[in-house]
């Protein structure tokens, strides 16, 4: 935030008249603003940091009243250097100390994993802000006191010590832990940028042949990196063009194809927080929004999964099996997935943190299904759907690829991953055909292997392959089993 975007909502808010600004001003501040600058700036001020919406302040209820132009008490010259430098180190001081204050909500808001042990920072909040009321009284009224030449440096060190001398008791009541979650969110941020295929290792190009980059976080909670996951460049173009855009992606397709991982390890490899919310049939919004509860034996509302990690920055919050859930549970959805979203829920102003990404992911593209195979997904409401900007259909990897990712997660062969996989992709094929119910993944290719160091073949295929399906795929996969395995082969090459 910049002077600029304060003096640009001043005049938009001059703009509204003196009974408009005069009524804004006392149903926030509950006092009686001296003049119109002073109000419309100070209005500003809380627009820029999120304490009140223009909307609000247009809506206000007008109180008639003379408000002047400036100030009447004071007669001290506007261009002097002397006023310059103050309102220059006041402006600087000012700004830090409101930062500061957003700074303790968005730990009141976001953390409730941590409510117990900063429960004191909301309190300290508001106390902040009436300080910062009082100080910046007392700043204006040294502003007309000012005559002659000022030492801009000395000036400096006089209101640097006003504020730090105003908001010490609020330093000290704070606890060790609280302070250390405010370093936490100020310490996530884009350490670098580094090209696709020095992260992923795929060469990625833009549609201009251009070279793509990502961003590198530092959040502390990333997870581990599975250095087996197998990437491809048509998805890592998706998940790219969301970091640059912010736009919400639906994954869909056949179960075992990627989905989950895929945003767990973009979270890996960018250095993200990752956050999965399982959905089911009695989901609701109360589960992964937030609802009101008791704290410290105090009725507070206590925000959920979803809005912990929508106001954290970097985190990739992944909406998993969301057609599990009732539409209607997921409609408070809609408002938070609005591009510049500002979502009034639980008391207080949501707004999406810096490089947050929300992706959903279900078997059925949003659909439902009425075959049997994902018994349990509902049809969703297409305005949910339409706050996703592109649904990414996920499939199974190319057979070279496949034998890539099994190799790499069992250390087993290629021959022996290729034998595997041919049978496999005989099964799936049988899919279409309806001899199958359900295509085996590469997760039962994986399980096959593994399991040959301790069972015989055909036990490691039933256990692994067959026993997943329901009873009438069995007979088609015993004709795969018979028509396809070699054991004297896998025997020879485990």
């Amino acid at each position: 935030m910049t002077k600029n975007d304060i003096q640009k909502f001043a005049v938009e808010i001059s703009r509204l008249g003196s009974a408009r600004v005069n009524g804004a001003y006392q149903a926030l501040y509950s006092e009686e603003p001296t003049n119109m600058k002073d109000a419309a700036e100070r209005l500003a001020n809380s627009v820029v940091f999120g304490s009140v919406t223009m909307d609000e302040i247009r809506c206000s209820t007008p109180i008639q009243g003379g408000l002047p132009v400036h100030s009447p008490s004071h007669n001290v010259p506007s261009e002097t250097p002397a006023v310059k430098a103050l309102e220059a180190t006041v402006g600087r001081s000012m700004n830090t100390a409101l930062e500061a204050n957003n700074l303790a909500l968005n730990v009141k808001q976001g953390l409730s994993d941590l409510a117990n042990r900063v429960s004191t920072v909301a309190d300290m909040a508001i106390e902040a802000d009436t300080k910062l009321t009082k100080l910046e009284r007392s700043i204006n009224q040294k502003l007309g006191e000012v005559k002659g030449e000022v030492d801009p440096d000395a000036l400096q060190l006089q209101v640097a010590k006003a504020v730090a001398d105003t908001f010490a008791p609020f330093k000290q009541a704070a606890t060790v832990e609280a302070m250390t979650v405010v370093a936490d969110l100020a310490g996530v941020y884009v350490t670098e940028t580094k090209s696709v295929r020095e992260v992923f290792g795929v060469d990625v190009r833009n549609a201009k042949g251009d070279i793509v980059t990502v961003d590198i976080w530092n959040h502390p909670n990333a997870p581990a990196i599975d250095p087996n996951f197998i990437w491809t460049a048509p998805i890592l173009k998706h998940l790219l063009l969301s970091q640059d855009t912010g736009e919400h992606l639906w994954f869909g397709g056949e179960k075992g194809t990627g989905k989950s991982e895929t945003a767990k390890q973009f979270a890996a490899r960018t250095g993200r927080n990752y956050v999965r919310i399982n959905f089911h049939k009695y989901t609701s919004a109360e589960d992964y929004l937030g609802a009101v509860g008791l704290v410290n034996g105090e009725t507070v509302f206590q925000p959920k999964d979803f809005l912990i990690a929508y106001t954290a920055p970097s985190t990739v919050i992944l909406l998993d099996e969301v057609t599990n859930a009732d539409a209607g549970e997921l409609a408070p959805l809609n408002g938070f997935l609005e591009p510049n979203s500002a979502v009034s829920y639980g008391g207080a102003v949501r707004r999406k943190a810096n490089g947050v990404l929300v992706f959903a992911a279900d078997n059925t593209f949003g659909n439902g299904d009425d075959s049997g195979r994902y018994v349990g997904t509902r049809p969703q409401n297409s305005a949910l759907i339409d706050r996703f900007s592109r649904v990414v259909s996920f499939t199974y990897l190319p057979m070279k690829d496949e034998i890539d990712a099994v190799v790499r997660h069992t250390k087993c062969s290629e021959d022996l991953a290729r034998h595997v996989l041919k049978a496999i992709h005989v099964a799936r094929s049988k899919v279409t055909s309806g001899d199958i119910v359900d295509a085996p993944s590469i997760r039962s290719v994986v399980g096959f292997i593994r399991a040959l160091a301790m069972l015989s073949v055909q036990d490691a295929w039933q256990c692994t392959v067959v026993n997943r399906q329901p009873a009438e795929s069995h007979a088609a996969l015993a004709s795969v089993y018979a028509a396809c395995i070699d054991a004297n082969f896998i025997q020879n090459n485990i």
